[in-house]
């Protein structure tokens, strides 16, 4: 039986909207979504493959908000984006040649399931002891995570079990029919049409790929030596 995190949610009236193709640049964006984040603020933004909703991953009650604007079962763990492999150190366990692998891969649109470090909140990992974690190929993310000094969350900035939108329009609208909703909204455009990212488990001494993002599928025997411990 799936059960849901809820907490209290202060309806946010107006979703507050950042246009960093027109009118507001992405470098101001990503100083009001890190001051927001500090805040326990929830920020949908953009990445290399998705509309994403962030938080702080060390503030409890923010994950709880989280879980509760995506309605999200909370069997199923959050990923988070890191700005480099030092920050993923900090949260997670990466000796040299795990390291030596997301090298490899990072950035870009692979996602790496990792043992987590003591800091991090099993709410989080839904009860696991691991983090799955990933640097995008993405300037606006690199900007957030810089500015906002520390790792964000990076789940699909949808309801659970509904379809994703590269539309920040759709996105908004949808959200805007819920009582709990994001509190900013980071708006690039449509973004191009893409799969979520691959999820790869290097926990153990033989890597194990959870999901393979279609456009990564053609190079799996390159992506398969990378990998080799």
């Amino acid at each position: 039986m799936n059960s849901r995190i809820s907490v209290a949610c202060t309806v946010t009236v107006n979703m507050k909207v950042l246009d960093i193709r027109n009118n507001f640049s992405p470098e101001l964006a990503s100083k009001e979504s890190a001051l927001a984040l500090l805040k326990g603020r929830a920020v949908v933004y953009p990445t290399d493959t998705l509309y994403a909703l962030g938080v702080n991953i060390f503030d409890t009650e923010a994950i709880r908000k989280l879980f509760t604007i995506k309605k999200r079962p909370d069997r199923k763990p959050i990923p988070v984006i890191v700005g480099s492999i030092s920050m993923a150190k900090a949260i997670a366990e990466i000796d040299k040649k795990r390291e030596k692998v997301l090298k490899s891969f990072w950035p870009g649109p692979f996602t790496f399931i990792l043992k987590k470090r003591p800091v991090v909140s099993y709410l989080l990992t839904a009860g696991r002891n691991t983090i799955a974690l990933r640097i995008p190929d993405s300037t606006f993310c690199q900007m957030l995570v810089s500015d906002f000094e520390g790792p964000v969350t990076a789940t699909s900035a949808n309801i659970s079990g509904e379809e994703t939108s590269q539309d920040p329009r759709e996105i908004i609208e949808r959200f805007e029919r819920e009582e709990c909703r994001p509190d900013l909204v980071v708006d690039a455009g449509v973004l191009p049409q893409s799969d979520p990212s691959t999820i790869i488990d290097i926990t153990g001494n033989m890597p194990k790929i959870l999901r393979i993002n279609q456009t990564t599928k053609e190079n799996l025997l390159n992506i398969l030596k990378k990998m080799e411990f």
